[in-house]
């Protein structure tokens, strides 16, 4: 009998310590880091604000890290409060408004959701990712041209032609001419447009698996993003 009860007593135990841990599995839900750049959005003003100054010290460049897309893996963070970030200057520019990583964490996202909203966004920086190449390459002759400018003009300070405060303007100007050029060049509107389509097509995709409270919730807060279009 003592026995009898005793088995009893550790096969309740044993089915409560089954249930807790059953509670608990069902509890928990998937850890999404919100800060990640996977959540950033990039539009043609980030790419624009890619194209690195000429200075004394360094060519007019296309950044690297969104060249290459490499922000998406080495940066654990992509937010305001990540100081690394300041050095960068599409990212210290950047419009944290479109960062959808503030939105979503509002709303209450479930686990099929999180999931599936990772999905859209890796989809989305990979199309992303061809267009800002893209865009290099057509613009790549005006680059290249700049730094034949540049080039001149640090000659002709080591010559003792001109000052290096007379080298700054001139570098400041060429600044100014190249983004005049990009500008105009007609063949980046087509870039802008499918940059425009894409992050079109990321919003209605992460709306569709909303449910109707997330959605109105989604609504109001876009309407805060400014897009170039």
């Amino acid at each position: 009998m003592k026995y009898s009860k005793l088995f009893i007593f550790i096969i309740s135990l044993t089915f409560l310590f089954s249930a807790c841990n059953q509670s608990n599995e069902v509890e928990v839900s998937k850890q999404v880091n919100f800060d990640s750049p996977v959540f950033a959005t990039i539009d043609y003003s980030d790419v624009l604000n890619g194209i690195d100054d000429a200075t004394l010290t360094s060519d007019l460049s296309f950044n690297s890290s969104l060249l290459s897309y490499s922000f998406i893996t080495t940066l654990q963070s992509f937010s305001m409060n990540n100081v690394s970030m300041i050095n960068t200057r599409w990212m210290a520019l950047y419009d944290w408004g479109k960062h959808l990583g503030l939105i979503l964490r509002k709303l209450d996202l479930n686990d099929r959701q999180k999931e599936a909203v990772q999905g859209f966004m890796k989809e989305y920086h990979e199309g992303m990712k061809i267009l800002v190449n893209q865009f290099h390459e057509l613009n790549k002759p005006i680059f290249e041209q700049a730094r034949l400018d540049r080039k001149a003009i640090m000659d002709d300070l080591k010559a003792g032609k001109i000052t290096r405060m007379e080298a700054a303007l001139k570098l400041k100007e060429l600044n100014e001419k190249v983004r005049k050029e990009i500008t105009a060049n007609p063949a980046n509107e087509n870039i802008k447009k499918e940059m425009c389509e894409l992050g079109k097509a990321l919003f209605a995709n992460i709306k569709s698996i909303l449910n109707s409270e997330q959605s109105e919730k989604w609504e109001q807060m876009i309407k805060r993003i400014k897009r170039p279009c």
